[in-house]
């Protein structure tokens, strides 16, 4: 590889860097503010994600990578999205089975410790800092990959966006396995 390459490499690794931090930021601005939209929230935080993680989570342009409701079906996964989904912190057992057979089941995204959550324990944080956001968030922040039938069952539970009553405030799975929710063994 010719130095020129080399160096184009390394401005777009810190750049990512640097849009990973900016949402570092955004966040900081929004706990003190005292800024009450979760979605903003939700949508920095998977945004620090996708720049954290980078790789399939970010499309050839470098763009964060969503993954909506509607266009989560194994039937018809891109391979770059499949990709995705098995480099998630959690997949289900049943999801992984409709990955793994291209099933016409719709399958959701979702935060193991629910936004709502973490944006409770980020306004915790005292005199919050990007290094303090970041560290609460490479704690808690866990993406899986469950079923709709999975997810209606959370719902049913109450644990939509919400942790179990007896949450010992470290189990990021809690609700899964409150649920019975089984993880996949990849």
């Amino acid at each position: 590889m010719n130095l020129k390459v080399h160096n184009l490499i390394e401005k777009e690794i810190l750049d990512l860097d640097k849009l990973k931090h900016s949402y570092l930021t955004f966040i900081k601005v929004h706990i003190e503010t005292q800024n009450p939209d979760n979605k903003l929230i939700r949508s920095f935080i998977d945004r620090w994600f996708a720049y954290k993680k980078q790789g399939n989570f970010l499309t050839k342009g470098n763009i964060e990578r969503t993954f909506n409701r509607s266009d989560i079906s194994p039937n018809n996964l891109p391979e770059v999205t499949k990709d995705c989904l098995l480099n998630m912190h959690f997949i289900s057992k049943n999801a992984l089975n409709a990955i793994n057979s291209k099933s016409d089941m719709q399958l959701v995204k979702d935060h193991a410790v629910p936004v709502k959550i973490i944006s409770e324990m980020l306004k915790q944080v005292n005199c919050p800092s990007e290094a303090s956001i970041e560290k609460l968030l490479l704690n808690f922040y866990r993406l899986g990959v469950l079923t709709h039938e999975e997810d209606k069952t959370l719902n049913q539970l109450n644990l939509k966006s919400a942790m179990p009553n007896d949450w010992d405030g470290k189990n990021v799975f809690a609700r899964y396995e409150r649920a019975n929710i089984r993880k996949s063994d990849i």
